[in-house]
Formats: structure tokens, sequence, C-alpha cells
């Protein structure tokens, strides 16, 4: 694409870059050559303007097919090994007119119709070429007489035309031809295609003021991009763009024949109508931009300046040593930058321009999480955002007062945001953390016969700070916020993000600090009234968490229950008693079996008849207290349930 060479780009974070062509061509067409991966994206984005007042008349490409199978769809097809014999042979039918050397010197013409090539004599002789003329003759020639011949089916023509130009094409290549007007052209090409992400490379070049744990600094940028271009970019314009437009692949450049369903031939049949559902998009997420996200480097900061020895780096230095030749946008969502000073990149290669060179005011903390960092804090660069850009997510290397003090990840951070920057572990300080789970403060509530209990569950963390440095020192305590629940008995914190609180807690030279932070969140539970017994009771007074009224409202119930429960007692002491009168009775009968009803027996007889009549009117009574019984639990149970019904709802 010589003729409109790339003359912008707009790279983004998510895979893709927008490109801008323009040049100056004559003709009625143009060509665009693209890689197999491009196609969709290109066929999907492809704006094509004519600022020399020409018509785009049309964008054409080949149907999507591979070479093979394009090859196949032609009448000819001939091999790199025997290209005349397949090509004479592939003419078979179709009329030539060739010319033949039989002799040296002399040439004969002939017109007719291709029979075909006779191969049979290959090893041994030339193959034959055999042609029917118009006269109805058939002339036989040696292959190796024929000079030159021409094709007079236009068809064939065309044919071999398609076979020559498909054999051309490379099958990771894709060639989208622009049809215009007659004329001169002034041609400018929009496009989306694959590319490759850009990223960005931070330099925090730090100078400390008196104290030591404040100071300026100077934050360069440096935005890395690949020529993944078939070209060299030449006095290109380039944008960067931080944030993540939503971006995906659709394939416009399949060609597809859906199967359709079979129809038998009928009069004034209207077949099935189908359509194919489409597949949704899945749209593309590459950045987490949360604060403190990313690796941190395992290592004490260096005390002395062993990388940069032979080298006094300052803000200054490093400012005057690098133009930073961008400007920022921001564009809604995304925030730009666009690079002032024209590049040039050579295909093949990459390059790195600078986009950030912004002074900042930081502070030096010790921060802990454990969730990232066991046991220790790390030492971190905290400022503000005050560059008046969008700081894109990237490596920075953190050099202060000439020393290289470590490195960290600089997260997405939006203008005026505060950026933390881990930089080192200090391992001169040990934290422990120790966890602790209770329970704590009841409130009683009454609800359709159940017992509503609410209280607390508190979780305590208690962080054991452990100072073995010779300075007095502050180390940030970060916690991650617990949505469903409170601080508790915990001072309000020194700061707070969307997911952390901190907590700033001083620590003396050589000695041990604790901090407890503790939360707490709203639990609830239940009992049937049923389950409730006098200790209970007696225990939910003492604690207040019951009126007086309540309390005796309850009592009565219980009352009724313990009642009721003297009732099933009865009942089974009156149905064991009345076990053993049937066993008794049994005995009696037996006994009374074995008398005569007459003579000295008789006297024995009528004393246990007395004893079984006795018995039987002891079983007439304990039915009689069971009935009484159970008629008393019914009434019970009926006050009890009424009574609870009547309860009040609140607890006080």
């Amino acid at each position: 694409m010589a003729n409109l060479p790339v003359r912008e780009m707009v790279l983004y974070k998510h895979g893709v870059g927008f490109f801008v062509r323009q040049g100056e061509i004559e003709g009625d067409s143009a060509d665009l050559t693209f890689r197999k991966d491009e196609i969709n994206d290109v066929l999907k984005s492809l704006a094509v303007f004519d600022q020399a007042g020409g018509q785009i008349l049309g964008i054409h490409y080949d149907t999507p097919m591979d070479r093979e199978h394009r090859l196949k769809s032609s009448s000819v097809n001939v091999s790199k090994q025997h290209a005349l014999h397949d090509l004479i042979g592939d003419l078979q039918g179709r009329l030539v007119t060739m010319k033949f050397e039989p002799t040296p010197g002399t040439i004969e013409a002939v017109d007719g119709r291709v029979i075909g090539v006779d191969r049979t004599a290959i090893e041994h002789h030339m193959p034959q070429i055999v042609l029917l003329d118009d006269d109805g003759e058939t002339h036989v020639y040696s292959m190796d007489m024929l000079r030159k011949f021409k094709i007079k089916d236009a068809q064939s023509e065309h044919d071999l035309s398609y076979f020559l130009d498909t054999s051309m094409t490379e099958d990771d290549r894709r060639v989208v031809n622009l049809r215009l007007s007659e004329g001169a052209h002034d041609l400018v090409v929009y496009y989306v295609a694959p590319s490759p992400t850009w990223r960005v490379s931070y330099r925090l070049v730090a100078e400390t003021e008196e104290g030591g744990s404040t100071g300026k600094a100077l934050l360069q940028g440096w935005g890395l991009f690949d020529n993944r271009l078939e070209e060299d970019l030449n006095n290109v314009r380039v944008t960067l763009v931080a944030g993540q437009p939503i971006s995906f692949i659709y394939d416009l450049y399949s060609s597809t024949i859906p199967e359709r369903k079979t129809i038998k031939e009928e009069s004034r049949t209207t077949g099935p109508i189908e359509y194919e559902a489409e597949h949704k998009p899945k749209k593309r997420v590459d950045r987490e931009a949360r604060l403190f996200d990313g690796a941190m480097t395992m290592m004490s900061a260096p005390t002395t300046n062993e990388f940069f020895e032979d080298s006094d780096i300052s803000r200054d230095l490093a400012r005057a040593s690098t133009k930073v030749d961008s400007e920022g946008k921001a564009t809604g969502e995304t925030f730009q930058y666009q690079v002032t000073a024209p590049v040039s990149v050579k295909r093949g290669e990459s390059a790195l321009v600078p986009i950030i060179g912004s002074d900042v005011n930081y502070e030096r903390e010790l921060l802990y999480n454990g969730a990232k960092l066991a046991n220790h804090p790390v030492a971190a660069i905290r400022f503000e955002n005050s560059t008046g850009l969008t700081l894109e997510r990237g490596p920075v290397t953190v050099v202060e007062d000439g020393d290289y003090k470590g490195e960290a990840i600089l997260p997405f951070t939006k203008e005026d945001n505060q950026v933390y920057l881990p930089y080192a572990v200090e391992l001169g300080i040990t934290i422990r953390e120790k966890q602790k789970d209770r329970s704590a403060s009841y409130t009683l509530s009454v609800k359709d016969s159940y017992l509503i209990f609410q209280y607390y569950q508190i979780h305590e963390t208690r962080f054991i700070i452990e100072n073995q440095t010779n300075q007095d020192q502050t180390v940030t305590l970060e916690v991650e916020i617990d949505r469903d629940s409170e601080l508790f008995d915990t001072r309000p914190p020194d700061a707070e993000t969307i997911n952390f609180r901190r907590w700033r807690v001083s620590t003396k030279a050589q000695n041990t600090t604790e901090f407890v932070c503790s939360e707490r969140r709203m639990a609830q539970s239940q009992s049937s009234i049923k389950s409730l017994n006098y200790a209970d009771l007696n225990t939910y007074l003492r604690s207040k968490w019951l009126s007086n009224d309540l309390y005796f409202e309850l009592r009565e119930i219980l009352d009724q229950f313990a009642e009721k429960e003297e009732q099933y007692k009865k009942i089974a002491e009156l149905t064991r008693e009345r076990k053993e009168i049937y066993a008794k009775q049994e005995e009696i009968r037996k006994n009374l079996g074995a008398l005569q009803p007459t003579g000295q027996e008789a006297e024995l007889r009528n004393r246990i008849l007395e004893q079984l009549e006795s018995t039987q009117n002891r079983l007439d009574e304990i039915d009689s207290e069971i009935d009484t019984a159970q008629h008393e639990i019914t009434q019970l149970e009926a006050k009890a349930n009424s009574m609870m019904q009547t309860l009040g709802k609140t607890a006080e």
C-alpha cells in the first residue's frame, strides 16, 4: 500500500488500532492488502473518502475460500511441474489457434478444437497434441513443435486469468479493491485493525525534603508501541488511548450459505421460512483498575547508590534530558496521549515516546495489608495525580535522592486521585494478626409464637506491631471494608478508599504496639415459645431484654405449659395403673376359673368376685379421670395459644 501510506494511528489497550491512510493516485482503482486476521475488523470499519472530489464506486474483495478450494472451481487448473501439458489438457473441446514448427524455419498455423494430449508415450517421446480442424480433419503434433497458441474461447481465457490471479494470492493475505471514478484522486482511508496493545513505563525521580518523609518528584511516562505493519512508518501522528472501549470480532468475511429445507414440488406451496440466530459478541476486559493492585519488590530499599554511583540523577537532569512532545486530551470515557512530534518506526521495530513529564508532591509511608503481603509493611510513595492526565497502568522505577529504591505498579488513575506506589519491603518491622469472633448485645421480640433474638456478631483483629528499627515509625494499617459490618469500639479511620479503611499507628523504636480493629454485624435467630423454660425467662429478665409486663405474660404462658405437662404426667400415671389392673384382673379370672361355685370353695370364689368388681370400679374411675385430664389439656392449650396471640410485639 505504498500509494496510501499510514499518516495517523490511534492505539488502544484492548488490542486494536485505528489507522488513517492518505495518498494521491491516478486511475480507476486502488488495492489495500491486509492480513487474514485483520479482514473482519477492516470490513466492519472501513471508510474511504476522496478529497479531490472523485467518487468511490464500490469496495470489492474475493469471496472467502481457501486457495485450493478456489482453484478447484476453475476449469483451468495446472500444476507447476507440467504447466503446458495440464493447460492444453484442460482446454479439451475449446477453440484455439496453434502454431507449430515441424521443420526448422517452417511455421504451420492450425485453427480447431483441442481433442486432448496423448501422454502414453511420455517415457519414450514427447506427448502428442491432437487437434480437430474446421474441416473435420485430425492433426497430431509433437508437443516440442508447439511455438505458441491463442485461446479463442472467452470462458477459457477468463478461467486462465482467474487461475493465475488466484495462484498469485497468499493464503494469509486478503486484498480489498477500491473501485473509483476516472481521474486523479486524493484518498483518505480509515479503518480499525488488530494491533498489539500499547504499554506504558514510568520513572519516578524523587528528591526528599528535610525530615525525609516528604518531597518532590518528577513523574516521567514513556509509551511503548510496535510497528506490526508490513511497511515502515514515516512521520506518522501517533495517539495512545487510555481507557477501554468495547470491541469485538464480528465475522463479516466468511461467506455462508445456510442449509435449507428440501420441499417437494407442489402447486401453490410456500416453503418454511427460517433465520439463523446471531451470536452475541463478547466484551473484552483486559484491565483491573484497583488501587494497590500489582507486584511488589520483595527487598528493602538500598542505602547506597550501587546502581548509579557514577551519576547524579536529579529531577532537573531528568527533565532536561527528555522533552515530552505530547498533549493530553480527555475524551469522555477515555483519555488520549497525542504525540505532537511525528514518529518514524521501521517495519518490525518498536518505539518508546515520552508522553508524561510532571512534578508531583509526595509523602513516604509504611503501608501494611496482610492479605497482600504477610508479616511486613511495604515502603510506599503516596501522591495526588496532579499531572492533569489520566495515568494508564504500568510499571514504575523509583529513584530517590539519586538512589535506586525499588519498583512498583502504578494503577490506572484518573486526574486528582491518589496514587500509592509500594516499592520495597520494610523487614525491620514485623506485624502479626490475631483474629477473634464473639457475640454480644441481644435484643428480644415476640412474633407469631416465636421469640426473635437479635444480636451482634463481633469480629476483632488485633495487630501486634514489632518495631525492631532504631527509629520511631508510623505504620498505615489497611483493612478491607466489609459492606455488611460496621466499625465497633474502634476510632474512625484516617483515610478510606472504595475498598479499604486505613489507620496510621505510631510505634516507638525497639518497641511493640497493638491496635485493635473491631467490626460487628447484626444477626438474628428464633425459637418457639413452647421451648422456653423458667430459667431462660429469668435470664432474659435479668439481662433487661424483657419488660416486666411481657415477662409476666410469658410466665403465665409457661404456667399453662407446666400445668399441661402435669396433666400429661397424670394421664401417664393413670394409664400405667390401668395396665396393672388389667394384669391383676387376668390373674383373678384364672383363679376364679379354678374354683367350684358350691361347697367349701364357694365362699372363696365369692371373695374373688368382690375383688374383680372392685378393680372394675377403679378402671371406670381411671377412664373418667383420663377424660377429665385430656379436657383440661385442651383447655390449657387453647388458653396458652390465646395468650400467645395477644403478647406484646417488642421486648423493651
